[in-house]
Formats: structure tokens, C-alpha cells, sequence
């Protein structure tokens, strides 16, 4: 069948047409804004009357007439190609006709009949004759209330044959005589039906909305609600029945990352068992306070790496006031639910699943360095001219080292520090989990392992998951529960930092190791240079991390409505360190000595822990009254305690390496130790109220008590109201419905906090110092700071205006507007050095506002066997400080705090160009000109006089750039073919710059030898003269000011995943469902951003990790 548009919105005009007349103007101009967005014209009944037509047509086809009608007009035909015959070729002139008797003219003696509604004429056969092997089919196709469905597609299963209902619903088919045959109805917004008929009596179909989408749930703070009756703006992943379902999920954070607006997640890092994703909700609000999100697992803080991603069944966002402050002085930043996976009743069956993958990892972007140890030293040399300097290697010694390193490769090394550093890893993951119950009992089980050999020698990682979640059904009144989870992690002792500072000033000219095991130092000739492998792997031993999560839970069900819940959780955490730092000689190899003897090993133990219980009890009470007046109650009451402590010591002269413990050393070189604590108290409510599921209403309430503020501040109040308007629900949007399932109009404002400072900031700290009277040293105390006892929440206004859409039953769009203004923000405003050096007190004064809008649209449909599924998503934020009581506040030397604009905008000199002869400098001088810190040479960057003062200094210097992301994307599209389904996951970020400017990445350097970015020896020089890159110098600061040449474009577009995968036939092996799958993660990254990865935490680090992996699931 063709169609020259979808039939649907035929369906729509007349709707419209019939219901626009029943309503107030301001509602017929929402839907009339509505319909426009989703392509619905409304035509006036007249159309086909009064719209004139000229045709001259010579011996063309059919099709070509109906093309040219449609060029001329808005008429749109709808036609099933195997009913008629649009390839007949036919001659028509018409001048000044309407199409009625140009219809009639083209169609003269055929069998082709037409109708015309609106703007949409269906063609269709007169009289279909019935062969000998034909049978006729007949039906009508009808919803719940026995209304015709205009449009709906009937298709004869396995052959190719269907039509579509005409405007009373009705529908013809010709079948093969003699068999049965499977006849598939389907329409947008309605389930798919499967009839199986003989064709020996005409068919009523009726066809029931898809409510999938409107009896969606979702998790929300202290309980659930239906999706529709949100008043508040919450995203939700499914994890069992979204995209991300089949895909390969290494940790939550990359899980979540494009997956919803407004989240912005930045992976930061891949050193294994470290989730170091950095989650930002609708901007940055605070200054100094906490910036994430709060998180709960099963209701409960946590962190977000602490869980198997295998083991998560949803993640809820909340986002704005209404739905957050529930959460009160936690939730300014937004909170993230994740909810674990639970039994089932499979009435006694145990479900048993194997998830597994092996994966190999590698870096996602490097920068290419001089790897040629020859072409250094030439680099080397220009750097020492640059600096007036002497040459620090001879032309005959570099001619040497460029032949011989052909031959002999230990004593004339070429080294690559990225291919010594990193490794092509492996990595695994395997679960067992079983779940199943009864009506008495549920419970999911799992355990999960992993092995991450680590991307640098001697970070590997293995990790052990278990978690339980069991329900018990006492009675009709009592449900008890008890979840719990284990973990045990272990991580090689490896020194990245130290290997990646030392990565800065090490040379290619280098053997990091002889192949027998000795490490390399810097050869003869060459400097006495830092060998990273030597620190990366010299720390050995392990690092040890164990946490135990307990709950306890009891819902009693006294009355209908009414349900009362209780929890106490425990979290405890243990993190242990053992390491010893075994420094292993080091040689130089040219001249087979050994160059440094090593000493005897230094041993850190570590042993840090912290004790966590939460207690909850809470009741809900949910009733109707009259049948139309939906009132939901919420009443609780919240109490936490948390409490740390630590011990360190490290000592020297270890005796032996076989006997890592502290008291086989000698010489104590440090010790220390603390503890602290902090505690919470609150109360929280809850009302909501619906008419009818049109009129939604809903407040919120909490009264937090924080140790964390002196008495008297200590408790904050955070209320939020929201409303919200299903206009899907009124009487007047029924005919509608078909196509708009649901579509609501929402407001909330609300106030929530942050109580994310430290333990202690309204008390006077004090710190150990020593003082001498007289020849005597004796110990004391000094204070650091001024206290301020009446330091108080930061807090966070919200407001959020939201529209949510659902459409034939497959489409949902959702569309916020918020503005959020935190005020009162913590933090230390300079003061004078006369009150004796003392820090400034913490104090709350400055306000910021986020502000932005955010969309999302998911499409899912199937097609035959062909199953389809889209979502895009997309914010925009703009951040600004404005109020500030200060004058610019230096953070880094790049970046500031000041009023109207963003945190931490760069405040920086602008380059101009590159001067190209020494006659344009002293022309500038005999102006009068003058430059700080110095006079520029060729070569050099000239920066621009932006006040026009004829002086070049700091006082030159502009705000510029974005520190953070104006816009964050996100999308995701799926397939499925029969047993076949392909995946992938987009996310991306955009308007946001990055200052890239310390080691590889300076000019300048503090040494003459150093590691060079390749694009280095592009840098200017008499010969050289085309090039944006200036001379290098040793330590000369001229081309080194903070400057946008530092300044970067730091967009991406990164493909997250892309997965393929294939399910063996159900009749292969009965029983059982195994699913292989081939992933790519992070594989491939679009941008101009010049640094390692635009997500990564610092300008060098830990490489962000790329994967393909193989994995397979079975179901039994």
C-alpha cells in the first residue's frame, strides 16, 4: 500500500474541526500550537469547492497526475497501489476546475472510486471482482465505545496484502480461498490486534488504547507515583525495559550519561574501581558547598559507584523543587534515586541469569609527542638558542643517535612514554543472579565479578558484588523486608600520580626497562632524567576497600488507604592501605651503570572507616472521595548518624620487602590520625491532591536539623508547591484522545538546601605549631580562621514550568523551563592581613542563578518484525553569579568570580599575532609603548592594548569563554529484526571551553628538556615564519601570560555505545534464552578540543577508556 502522508492526520482535521467549536479560545489556540507541532492541518469543509486547478497532462501516468495535483494544492491522496492502477498512462486538460470534475475525468470508466474529506481524498476499487481462488473478507474496525477508526492498518500475516479503514471504519480484503488466514489491525495509539478468521462472516474489531505510557510508574521521594500525575519535573531510565536494557553497562554514571536532560555526566577519568564521573544537575549553584547530587540506593545514601550496574532496575531524577524537597537541605543540586532489582512472584520457579563480557580497553585520544629521540634533541637545542642559552647537544651526537638508534635500540632508545605507560587491557565482568517467589516470599539474588588489569602497569582492579533483596508477605496487613550487599574491592598499589608528574619532565632518550628487569635512567649525554614506569610500578602492594549495607524494613497496612513504614539502615566502610616503596636501582644503559643504588623500602599503612545508620518511619494514607477527589498523605520522620576515623603512619628502613609491615621498619617519618561525626534530624509531609486525574495538586515539606550549624541555625525549613492540568482528561479533548494521550501543563516553585560545607565551618579550628622561648621549642595550637557561628543553609528557589505530551500512544515529548536562584552561598570573602593572617570567616552572601530549558522525545513502534525506538534529549544553562560582595576573586590564575558572570569565568590577555620583525617592536617603543614582564622579540606573542593605554600588562586582561557547558545532548536509537537488534547511545556537550596550559601543553617550561607535543617543532623561527606557534622558551614567562592562545573549544559529540546483538530461537534450546552481543564504548569522539579528552578532570591524567567487548546472556 502506498500513501503519499500518513493517514492519521486526516483523523486529526476532522477532530479538530468537530471539538474547536466546543471550547474556550484560549485552549483552541494551545491546541491549535499543538496540532502545528505535530504537523495537523485543519482544513475548512469547503477545501475541494473552491480551490481552482489547471492541468495540461500527455499521455503520463496516473501517478504524475495526482503528484501535479498535490504540487498545486493541499490536497493529499490516499491509495492502496495493488487496489489501483496509477502506472495507466491517460491525457487530461483541465482549465479553471475544481478537482471533483478533474476526479471524474481521470478515473472515467475504471473501477476507481474516490471520496473527499477536507483536504484528504482516499481512492479506492468500486468493485474488486472475486476470482475463483478469492475469497472476500469484510469487517469494521471500532474502539471501546464502538466509534469507527479511520485509518487503521489491516494486514493479511505473511503475504503481502492489507488496506486501511475508510472514514466508517469499514475495510475489505481478497484472500486465497480455502485457508484461515492471520489478519494484523493496528493504529497508532491502540494495542496491535491478531485475528485469525475463514472469512465466513464480517469482522468487528476493537481495538484498546495503549495505556502503556499512561500507567507508567516511576519512583519519587518516600514512594512511587503514575507517571501522568507528576506535578513535579523527574526523568526516568528503566534499566530492565529502556534502550539501555541490552546494553553493556561498565558503571552507573556511563550508564546515565545522555540518557536524560539536564544531567550532565563527565567520566573524568578511568582509573579502574574509581567511578570519577563528576554529575551536574541544571548547572552549578554553590561556591564552596557541595555540588552533587544526593544520592539514594533503595532510598538510602550511597555513592554511585559503590553498586553493579547489572544489579539497578530504574534511576529517577529529581530535578526541580517539587519533586526534590522531600529531600530538603540535601537536595539543591538535584537527587538521584536508584532503585535495585526485587523478586518476582513466579509462583515457586527459580529464574536463573548468567551475564558475562571480556573486553580490551585503550586510550580514547592522546596527544602525539616527540617520540624520536634525535628529532628531541634538535627541539632541545632551538628551546636553549630560544632561551640564550648554549646548544645542549652537538649535530654530529644527534646524527649518531638518529643511526644507531636503527640498530641498537638500548643504547640509542626512541621511546614512546604512551606506549611504555599504556596497555591494551583486559577487562571482565561476570554475574549469577537468581530470582523468583511466591505469594508469600520474593527475593533476587546476585553476585558479581570483576577484573580490570588496568590501563598503566599496577592499577589493576578486582571487585566482588553481592546483593540480596528479599520481601516477606506475613499477612493481608504486615510486609517485612531485608536487603542486603557486600563489596570487596582491591586495587594494585600503582603510583599515577607520581608516573604522571614525572611524565612531564622525562625524555624519549630514555629505557624504561631492560628487557631482564632493570630500570632505565636518563643515558649519558642526555640529562639525569625521571623514569615514570620506575615510579608507577616502585609502590607495591594493595589497596583494600569493604563495605557492608544493611536494611531492614516493616510496611503495616492497619486500614485500607493507610500503610505505615519503618527501616533502620547500617553502612559501614573500611578502606586499608599497605603499600611499600621498594625504590629499585636505576640504570643508564650506554654505559651498562648502574647510576642510582636504591635505599631500604618505606611502608604507609593506611586505615580509614566510617559508620553510617539511617532510620526512617514514615505513613502514607491514599483515598477517594465521591469517586472524582484523589487525596494522598505523607507524614515521616528521618534521623542519621554518621561517624569516621583514620590512622596513617609511614616509616623507613624497611628490613626486608618480604615482611611489609610497619614494625620491621625503623625510622618513623610520620603519623597521624582523626575522627569526626555529624548528625541529622528531620521531618517531612507530603500532600496531594487530583480531581478526577484532571486538577493535580501537590506540596511539599521539610524540616532539617544539621550538627553542621551552630545552635540556633541549625534547623531550615523547605517547602515546595506544584499544580499541574491534564487537558487529556477534559470531556471536550475526547475525540482527541486517539491521537493525544495525554497532555498536561505544570508549575512548581520550591525551596530546597545545601548543607554540603564541612563538619566543623562554624567552629574555631585549631592546628598544631611549635614556637621557641628562649632555647626551648615548645608545641602549641594556633587558630586558622575567624568562626562565624551564624553560618546558615545555602538555599535554592526553584521555579519550573513544563509541558508533557503523549501521542498515539508511542511518542512522548516533555518540554521545562527553570530558573534557579541560590542564595546565601557560603564562602570566604578576602579580608586585610592586619587582623595577624588570620583566614577570612565563611559567610553567606552570595547569590547564582541557573537558568535554562530542557526537552526530550521518545519514539517507540513496531513494524511487522521490525521494532524501532528513538530518544533525543537537549539543555540548555546559563549560569551567573549575581551578587558577589567583592572585587574579582583569582582562583587558579585563569579564571574568576565576579558579578554577571558564570563561576570561574577566564579572565585572560588576548593574543593579537605573532610579531615577525624586531623594526614593529621598536617602532611601538619610540611611540612610548611599554610591556610587562618583558619586551617581545620575533617570534614572541604581541597581546592587545584592550584599554589603550600603550601599556601591555595584566591590567590588559578580559573576561572570556564559557567554564561551563551552555548546552548538553543526548540521544539514542534501536532496532530489532526478528533476533537480530542493534543499539546506540549518543551524548555530547556544546559552548563550553577549557584553558589547556601545564605540562605538555605549556610553552614554557622550567628545564630546557622536557617532553614536546609533535606540533611543537612547528614552532616560529626565521625559516618558519607561517605557524600560530611561538618560540618555546626554558623560562622565559613572555609567551606564557595567561592568554586565550591556552583557550580551547571543549564540544564533543561522543558515541557512548553501539551494540549488536543476536537471540538464538526459542526452539533451539527450549527454556532457555542466550543473547550474544559485540559492544563498543566511547570508540568514537567528534571535536577540536586539542587535550587528552574533553572530559577529563586536568590536562593530563588517567586516560578516559575506550572498549569493544563480547558478552553473552543466558536465561533459564
Amino acid at each position: 500500500m502506498q500513501k503519499h502522508c500518513s493517514i492519521q492526520f486526516f483523523w486529526i482535521g476532522k477532530l479538530l474541526c468537530v471539538t474547536l467549536n466546543k471550547i474556550p479560545l484560549p485552549m483552541r489556540l494551545l491546541i491549535i500550537m499543538l496540532c502545528i507541532s505535530v504537523g495537523c492541518i485543519s482544513a475548512a469543509n469547503t477545501y475541494a469547492q473552491n480551490t481552482i486547478l489547471e492541468l495540461n497532462v500527455e499521455n503520463q501516468t496516473v501517478e504524475s497526475v495526482l503528484n501535479k495535483i498535490e504540487a498545486q494544492t493541499e490536497f493529499v491522496f490516499f491509495y492502496n497501489s495493488k487496489q489501483v492502477d496509477v502506472h495507466r498512462r491517460v491525457s487530461i486538460t483541465a482549465n479553471k476546475q475544481n478537482v471533483f470534475k478533474i476526479l471524474d475525468e481521470l478515473f472515467k470508466n475504471t473501477d476507481v472510486a474516490y471520496s473527499v474529506l477536507d483536504k484528504s481524498i482516499i481512492l479506492s476499487n468500486k468493485q474488486l471482482l472475486k476470482t475463483e481462488n478469492q475469497k472476500k473478507i469484510t469487517g469494521k474496525v471500532v474502539d471501546v465505545n464502538g466509534e469507527p477508526i479511520i485509518g487503521a492498518t489491516i494486514a493479511v500475516r505473511g503475504v503481502s496484502v492489507g488496506t486501511v479503514s475508510d472514514v466508517d471504519g469499514n475495510f475489505v480484503l481478497y484472500v486465497e480461498a480455502g485457508k484461515e488466514v492471520w489478519l494484523d489491525v493496528s493504529y497508532i495509539g491502540y494495542k496491535k490486534q491478531e485475528i485469525k478468521t475463514d472469512g465466513n462472516k464480517p469482522l468487528t474489531i476493537t481495538l484498546i488504547e495503549n495505556m502503556a505510557m499512561l500507567d507508567e510508574v516511576v519512583v519519587v521521594g518516600y514512594g512511587v507515583q503514575k507517571k501522568v500525575n507528576l506535578t513535579g519535573s523527574v526523568a526516568n531510565v528503566n534499566f530492565d525495559n529502556d534502550l539501555t536494557s541490552s546494553r553493556t553497562i561498565t558503571n552507573v554514571s556511563s550508564a546515565l550519561s545522555g540518557t536524560m536532560p539536564g544531567l550532565n555526566v563527565r567520566q573524568g577519568s578511568g582509573i579502574p574501581g574509581a567511578d570519577g564521573a563528576t554529575l551536574r544537575l541544571r548547572g552549578v549553584g554553590s561556591l564552596n558547598a557541595g555540588q552533587d547530587p544526593l544520592i539514594l540506593i533503595d532510598g538510602q545514601p550511597g555513592e554511585i559507584g559503590q553498586i553493579s550496574a547489572n544489579d539497578i532496575a530504574s534511576v529517577t531524577v529529581l530535578k526541580d523543587a517539587a519533586s526534590a524537597a522531600i529531600y530538603g537541605s540535601r537536595a539543591s543540586n538535584g537527587v538521584i534515586l536508584i532503585t535495585t532489582k526485587t523478586g518476582e512472584n513466579t509462583n515457586g520457579k527459580i529464574e536463573l541469569e548468567y551475564s558475562g563480557s571480556v573486553g580490551w580497553n585503550g586510550a580514547t585520544k592522546l596527544p602525539e609527542l616527540v617520540s624520536n629521540t634525535a628529532d628531541y634533541m634538535d627541539l632541545c637545542n632551538q628551546v636553549a638558542r630560544n632561551s640564550q642559552r648554549g646548544e645542549l647537544y652537538r649535530d654530529d651526537f644527534i646524527n649518531l643517535w638518529r643511526e644507531q638508534s636503527k640498530v641498537d635500540p638500548i643504547k640509542y632508545p626512541n621511546t614512546d612514554w604512551w606506549d611504555v605507560l599504556l596497555n591494551t587491557n583486559m577487562v571482565q565482568t561476570h554475574q549469577i543472579s537468581l530470582r523468583g517467589g511466591n505469594n508469600k516470599v520474593s527475593s533476587y539474588t546476585s553476585v558479581n565479578f570483576q577484573n580490570n588489569d588496568g590501563l598503566m602497569n599496577n592499577t589493576s582492579y578486582k571487585v566482588v558484588n553481592l546483593r540480596t533483596n528479599t520481601d516477606f508477605i506475613v499477612n493481608d496487613w504486615l510486609k517485612v523486608g531485608v536487603n542486603v550487599s557486600g563489596m570487596l574491592g582491591v586495587n594494585d598499589a600503582g603510583n599515577i600520580n607520581g608516573a604522571l608528574e614525572w611524565f612531564y619532565s622525562t625524555t624519549p632518550g630514555m629505557v624504561p626497562r631492560h628487557p631482564d628487569g632493570r630500570y632505565g635512567t636518563g643515558q649519558t649525554g642526555t640529562g639525569d632524567k625521571n623514569n615514570p614506569l620506575w615510579i608507577l610500578e616502585a609502590l607495591q602492594g594493595e589497596k583494600n576497600k569493604r563495605r557492608f549495607t544493611g536494611k531492614v524494613f516493616a510496611a503495616l497496612t492497619p486500614m485500607k488507604g493507610l500503610v505505615i513504614n519503618a527501616s533502620y539502615f547500617r553502612d559501614l566502610y573500611n578502606y586499608k592501605e599497605n603499600i611499600v616503596d621498594t625504590d629499585s636501582p636505576r640504570w643508564d644503559f650506554r654505559l651498562d651503570q648502574q647510576i642510582t643504588t636504591g635505599r631500604q623500602g618505606i611502608i604507609t599503612n593506611m586505615d580509614s572507616n566510617s559508620d553510617r545508620y539511617v532510620i526512617d518511619l514514615f505513613a502514607t494514607y491514599n483515598t477517594t472521595i465521591a469517586k472524582k477527589h484523589n487525596v494522598g498523605i505523607l507524614v515521616g520522620y528521618n534521623q542519621e548518624y554518621c561517624k569516621s576515623w583514620w590512622f596513617n603512619a609511614r616509616k623507613a628502613g624497611l628490613i626486608s620487602l618480604s615482611t611489609p609491615v610497619l614494625t620491621a621498619a625503623s625510622d618513623l617519618q610520620s603519623s597521624d590520625g582523626g575522627k569526626d561525626d555529624y548528625a541529622m534530624r528531620s521531618y517531612f509531609g507530603r500532600i496531594n491532591y487530583d480531581y478526577a486525574g484532571k486538577y493535580l495538586f501537590e506540596a511539599n515539606v521539610r524540616m532539617d536539623g544539621s550538627s553542621r550549624f551552630a545552635p540556633g541555625n541549625r534547623w531550615g525549613t523547605f517547602p515546595s508547591f506544584s499544580a499541574a492540568w491534564r487537558i487529556s482528561e477534559e470531556d471536550f479533548w475526547k475525540d482527541l484522545k486517539p491521537i493525544v494521550d495525554n497532555l498536561k501543563i505544570r508549575a512548581s516553585w520550591g525551596r530546597l538546601g545545601n548543607n554540603g560545607i564541612g563538619n566543623y565551618d562554624w567552629q574555631n579550628v585549631y592546628s598544631p605549631a611549635n614556637t621557641s622561648f628562649g632555647d626551648a621549642i615548645q608545641q602549641g595550637v594556633w587558630t586558622t580562621a575567624i568562626a562565624n557561628r551564624d553560618i546558615s543553609w545555602e538555599k535554592t528557589d526553584v521555579v519550573d514550568l513544563g509541558l508533557d505530551v503523549n501521542l498515539f500512544g508511542s511518542l512522548s515529548l516533555t518540554f521545562d523551563y527553570y530558573n534557579k536562584l541560590t542564595h546565601g552561598i557560603l564562602y570566604r570573602n578576602p579580608i586585610p592581613y592586619v587582623n595577624g593572617g588570620l583566614g577570612a570567616p565563611m559567610i553567606n552572601s552570595a547569590k547564582v542563578r541557573n537558568r535554562g530549558f530542557e526537552f526530550s522525545a521518545f519514539y517507540n513502534k513496531n513494524f511487522g518484525d521490525l521494532g524501532f525506538a528513538v530518544s533525543v534529549n537537549g539543555a540548555y544553562n546559563r549560569n551567573e553569579i549575581i551578587d558577589y560582595k567583592g572585587d574579582y576573586l583569582e582562583i587558579n590564575g585563569a579564571t574568576v568570580w565576579t558579578e554577571g558572570q558564570p563561576i570561574g569565568k577566564f579572565y585572560m590577555r588576548e593574543i593579537d599575532h605573532i610579531v615577525q620583525d624586531k623594526a614593529e617592536i621598536d617602532k611601538l617603543v619610540s611611540e612610548g609603548w611599554t610591556f610587562s614582564p618583558s619586551r617581545p622579540e620575533p617570534g614572541d606573542f604581541l597581546y592587545k592594548d584592550l584599554n589603550n593605554d600603550k601599556r601591555i600588562d595584566d591590567k590588559d586582561r578580559v573576561l572570556k569563554g564559557q567554564p561551563l557547558p551552555l548546552f548538553t545532548f543526548g540521544g539514542s536509537i534501536a532496532f530489532s529484526y526478528k533476533n537480530f537488534d542493534l543499539s546506540a547511545l549518543f551524548s555530547g556537550v556544546s559552548g563550553w571551553d577549557r584553558y589547556l596550559s601545564t605540562g605538555i601543553f605549556s610553552l614554557t617550561n622550567a628545564d630546557t628538556e622536557r617532553l614536546f607535543l609533535k606540533k611543537f617543532q612547528n614552532q616560529w623561527s626565521e625559516t618558519n615564519r607561517n605557524t600560530n606557534i611561538p618560540k618555546l622558551y626554558a623560562s622565559n614567562e613572555k609567551n606564557n601570560q595567561v592568554s586565550d592562545y591556552y583557550l580551547y573549544d571543549a564540544s564533543f559529540l561522543r558515541l557512548k555505545t553501539l551494540q549488536l546483538g543476536y537471540t538464538l530461537p526459542k526452539n533451539l534450546i527450549p527454556k532457555v534464552r542466550i543473547r550474544a552481543y559485540c559492544n563498543l564504548e566511547n570508540y568514537f569522539t567528534i571535536t577540536s578540543y586539542p587535550g587528552m579528552d574533553p572530559e577529563m578532570n586536568g590536562d593530563v591524567g588517567y586516560p578516559i577508556l575506550k572498549t569493544v567487548s563480547l558478552g553473552v546472556n543466558i536465561k533459564f
